[in-house]
């Protein structure tokens, strides 16, 4: 796994999740001023856990 520090989208509509793989694509799609560091305190995304159990 990549991981990195954790960071969230402040986009509106979208996934409320956190991400902390650079693999991610859902996490690669946020655009630059909608990117925010830290969790966010939500939960992490579930194409980054999956990414980590398959050692990503």
């Amino acid at each position: 796994m990549t991981k990195v520090a954790p960071f969230h989208s402040a986009k509106p509509n979208t996934p409320n999740v956190y991400h902390d793989n650079n693999k991610c694509t859902e996490g690669n799609n946020i655009e630059t001023q909608y990117l925010r560091q830290g969790t966010g305190g939500r939960p992490r995304c579930q194409h980054c856990d999956r990414l980590a159990t398959q050692g990503q």
